[in-house]
C-alpha cells in the first residue's frame, strides 16, 4: 500500500538527516531546516512522499469510513494536508528566524495547511471509526494516537510561543500522526470486515 511505502521513505530520509546533518539541533530546529543542507533534494522528495501518503489515506478513508456526510470531512482534510505538503516541499523555509522571503512565507503557509489540519483530520476520522464495528480492533489505538497528537500539537504551539523553538515537539507530533497512518494502513491491508 502506498501509505506504508511513502511513510517508510519519509521516515528513512528524516531519520538519516539527523545523522547526516548534525549541525541542526533537533530540539530547536524544525525538520524543514534539513532542506537547507547538502541533502536538501532528499528532504524535498520526502515531502512529496508524505503528500502521496496523505492522498492515499484520503482515498482509503473515502472508501472505508462509515457512510455519511461526516466521512468526507477527514477525506477533504487529508487532501488539503497533501497540498500543504507539496507547497512546503516546493518552497524551502527561511531558517533561522521568521519567514523573510517569498519562499519562506509559502513554506510557512504549506506548514499551516499541513500540521493543524492533519491533527484535526485524524481526530475526526478516529471518532468516526469508533462508531463502526468494522474498526473495533483498532479504534481505541486510533483515538489514543489522535488525542496524543492533539496534546503534542498544543505543546508545539506553546513551546514555539514561549521558547521560540519547538523542533522536539514537531518530531513528537510527526511520530504520533505517522503511527496513526500506519495503524490505519495495516488495518486496511488486513481487510476491513464487511458491515453488518
Amino acid at each position: 500500500m502506498i501509505v506504508v511505502a511513502a511513510m517508510g521513505y519519509f521516515w528513512a530520509v528524516f531519520v538519516a538527516m539527523h545523522f547526516l546533518q548534525p549541525e541542526f539541533d533537533p530540539i530547536r530546529a524544525p525538520g524543514s531546516a534539513y532542506v537547507l543542507g547538502p541533502y536538501g533534494a532528499w528532504v524535498t522528495s520526502s515531502y512529496f512522499a508524505l503528500s502521496a501518503a496523505h492522498l492515499g489515506m484520503a482515498r482509503c478513508l473515502a472508501l472505508e469510513l462509515p457512510p455519511g456526510r461526516m466521512r468526507w470531512i477527514p477525506v477533504i482534510i487529508f487532501c488539503v494536508v497533501a497540498c500543504g505538503g507539496v507547497l512546503a516541499g516546493t518552497f524551502p523555509m527561511d531558517y533561522p528566524g521568521p519567514p523573510q522571503t517569498l519562499s519562506g512565507r509559502l513554506h510557512a503557509i504549506g506548514g499551516a495547511l499541513s500540521f493543524p489540519p492533519w491533527v484535526i483530520g485524524v481526530l475526526i476520522a478516529s471518532f468516526l471509526a469508533r462508531r463502526d464495528p468494522r474498526w473495533a480492533d483498532v479504534s481505541r489505538s486510533l483515538l489514543v494516537l489522535s488525542l496524543g497528537a492533539v496534546g503534542m500539537f498544543a505543546l508545539l504551539v506553546s513551546s514555539f510561543l514561549i521558547l521560540g523553538f519547538a523542533g522536539y515537539a514537531q518530531r513528537l507530533v510527526l511520530l504520533l500522526l505517522s503511527a496513526w497512518l500506519v495503524v490505519v494502513a495495516r488495518h486496511l491491508i488486513r481487510g476491513v470486515p464487511a458491515a453488518g
